[in-house]
């Protein structure tokens, strides 16, 4: 939870705009740091034996750093003002005699600390929204070349002769520990309790006031204890400098980073105050080794804290992410539907094996080693009490071994492997998976995944089922009407084609005798007789096309090509060589039909008043092409597209496809069309099943 916590805290905008939004913006956030810095530097005067001598500890320094850190750049030269106003004011009250020029590099060596150990703290440290060891040891060591940078300055002010009287190296050694101290105790301060990445993670929660209130008593009185009773040196081991170590150990254990951050400050301004009034264990006659002491002690103190009390706090993050990791990882396995299980081998298994020599040792070395409840119903054995060797007889065994020579070139990883049990009485199909872990050319362990698809591979069968029988009532619907359209076309041909012929000549012979006046009258009802038997022989052959049924397809194609030729003005050019004996009825009229309807779309959108039909076949395929030289078409874009209402190819390849054939078409603009068709043949025993599928295809048509 604490991850997904965090995740949407980072959401919610960068550090920057968290600290103006605490601090009610770009105004209130200047007043308050200049409210703080003006303490801080004034206890930085405090923390000096004499006016003239570095401070033991330069706190400012820390807030200043932080401000700069946390802050956006172009915040930078405000901050820097407040920081000169405030060093300058502080100057001219305290420092006697007050030197201008001298106190006005004293601030430019403290911006440059700041702005140095910032601008490489911004550069090391991207993400300020984690809880990290590494962050904080690099936050560390900016402080510490910040430090630095600003020391070489400041010293070498000092050494005027004015104020002091060290050298500069002693001078830039004091000078320098003292703003590195200030920074390692007030930046982690200011840090964890400004950013909000402390409410992203409950291990950052405080668990108890009262142990804080308990640990801070016990802080202060060891810090006063052992710098009040031991001046002059030791009396005994409870007055040592460690017993304040202990303390923040304990602190850094119990406590989250913000307070013992907090503590370690509070113990290091108290040190230092004392130490500046020459008191505690660290007391030499030469000022700089007592300033050095007790400064190693302090920074030692305060960095060892934050660093371990960041770690614990991280080690506890990350347990809880395990744990919370491994919980949903339970959750999911043991609460799935689906069969897992892990199988370890006891002795790793290498990939260079040949296929039988790896089955024995999957056999030998291999163990299923966890599981869920959904394996064990197709395999009772709890690898928790019980002994679960990869056995044989298993199916999920038995199925992967018959692909491991597959697998072994995946990684040994298959998909899609299916194995059937008997469960209950009844059979249960399950659909597998297995992923290998394999670490150099060595096979660690095998996972699986079984779903149980029984219910959807009934369903599937039944689906097949009721489509078939589905099919079945479309063959013999598609075989009813092709009676229905014969005998219609026989009726048409045999009653209402002969009626109309007797009439046609009835007629002849009534204008034969008839008056001059009755002749034209006659004539115009013989004319429109002769228009109502040629739309009938259209239909005729709509119906029946003229020696399909009974000559063959050949026939019926060379009729098609007169036909088109007097009634929509198209030559075709037709070449057939085919094997009748070998053709069905059902692909007969499936071809013709095609073919027709691929002619008249010539007709209609090629442009052109050729067009080529060729058909030739033996006992094992026949195939079937149309083409024409007209203005073609991107058949990409067409080929799904409705034509001037029509259904478009697609129509013409499904019902290819439905026969069990083939269907290609190669155009493009300007260069003409040219469809090719195929139809597998099995001779004069055409199988019961392609007919069918022509058959329906005919239906369609």
């Amino acid at each position: 939870m604490a991850e997904f916590v965090h995740l949407d805290a980072r959401n919610r905008g960068s550090p920057w705009e968290a600290v103006l939004a605490r601090f009610g913006g770009r105004a209130g956030l200047l007043i308050t740091f200049f409210v703080a810095y003006a303490a801080l530097v004034w206890c930085g005067y405090e923390f000096k034996e004499s006016i003239g001598e570095p401070a033991i500890m330069w706190p400012s320094a820390g807030l200043l750093f932080a401000a700069l850190w946390l802050s956006d750049r172009s915040f930078w030269p405000a901050l820097l003002l407040v920081q000169l106003v405030v060093e300058m004011s502080f100057a001219a009250l305290l420092q006697q005699p007050f030197l201008p020029g001298n106190a006005f590099l004293y601030v430019v060596s403290n911006a440059i600390d700041a702005v140095v150990g910032a601008s490489l703290a911004r550069w090391l440290i991207r993400d300020r929204s984690q809880v990290r060891t590494t962050q904080t040891l690099q936050l560390i060591f900016a402080t510490s070349v910040g430090a630095l940078a600003g020391a070489t300055l400041g010293a070498w002010v000092n050494t005027s002769g004015y104020y002091s009287a060290q050298s500069y190296v002693q001078q830039i050694q004091i000078w320098w520990v003292g703003n590195w101290l200030g920074a390692l105790a007030v930046a982690p301060v200011v840090f964890c309790w400004v950013i909000p990445v402390r409410k992203d993670f409950a291990e950052l929660a405080l668990r108890s006031r009262l142990e804080l209130v308990v640990v801070a008593a016990l802080l202060a009185s060891s810090a006063m204890y052992v710098f009040t009773a031991s001046t002059g040196g030791p009396a005994s081991l409870l007055q040592l400098p460690v017993i304040m170590l202990v303390v923040l150990v304990y602190a850094a254990y119990r406590l989250p980073p913000r307070w013992c951050a907090t503590l370690a400050m509070g113990m290091a301004f108290l040190c230092a105050k004392l130490a500046s009034e020459l008191k505690g264990p660290f007391f030499a006659v030469d000022l700089f080794a007592r300033n050095v002491q007790v400064q190693t002690f302090l920074a030692a103190a305060t960095a060892m804290a934050y660093v371990l009390a960041t770690a614990l706090t991280e080690m506890r993050i990350t347990m809880g992410r395990l744990r919370d990791s491994e919980s949903r990882y339970r959750n999911f396995v043991e609460l799935s539907t689906e069969a897992v299980w892990r199988v370890e081998l006891d002795q790793p298994m290498s990939v260079l094996l040949p296929e039988e020599q790896q089955i024995a040792w999957l056999r030998a070395h291999g163990r299923v080693a966890e599981c869920n409840l959904s394996y064990q119903q197709f395999d009772a054995v709890d690898p928790a009490h019980d002994t679960c060797m990869w056995r044989r007889e298993m199916p999920w065994s038995s199925i992967y071994e018959q692909h491991l020579g597959q697998a072994a070139k995946q990684n040994f990883s298959m998909d899609g492997l299916r194995f059937t049990v008997n469960l209950h009485g009844r059979p249960h199909t399950f659909l597998t998976s297995f992923s290998g872990v394999v670490k150099d050319d060595q096979l660690l362990r095998i996972w699986g995944v079984a779903r149980d698809i029984t219910d959807l591979v009934e369903l599937t069968a039944r689906l097949l089922r009721d489509q078939e029988r589905l099919k079945s009532y479309a063959r013999q619907i598609v075989t009813a009407e092709e009676k229905a359209r014969r005998a219609t076309a026989v009726d048409l041909h045999d009653g209402i084609g002969q009626s109309l012929v007797g009439m046609s000549m009835t007629l002849e012979v009534a204008r034969e005798h008839a008056p001059p006046d009755i002749r034209m009258l006659l004539d115009e009802v013989r004319g429109r007789l002769r228009e109502v038997q040629e739309r009938t022989r259209h239909v005729i052959s709509d119906l029946s096309p003229p020696g399909l049924y009974d000559l063959g397809l050949a026939p019926a194609l060379q009729w098609l090509s007169v036909y088109v030729r007097g009634h929509d003005r198209l030559h075709v050019e037709l070449e057939t060589r085919v094997r009748e004996d070998v053709l069905k009825l059902e692909i007969r009229v499936l071809v013709f039909k095609l073919v027709r309807e691929l002619l008249r779309n010539v007709v209609k959108h090629a442009g052109v008043g050729a067009a080529k039909v060729v058909v030739r076949g033996d006992a094992e395929a026949l195939h079937v092409e149309v083409s024409d030289a007209g203005k073609g078409f991107e058949w990409q874009l067409d080929m799904f597209g409705a034509r001037s209402g029509g259904f478009g190819l697609w129509s013409i390849a499904d019902r290819v496809h439905e026969a069990g054939g083939r269907f290609t078409v190669d155009t493009a603009p300007g260069r003409g069309s040219r469809f090719d068709m195929e139809f597998p043949l099995r001779g004069p025993e055409t199988s019961a099943e392609f007919q069918q599928m022509a058959s329906r295809a005919v239906g369609k048509a």
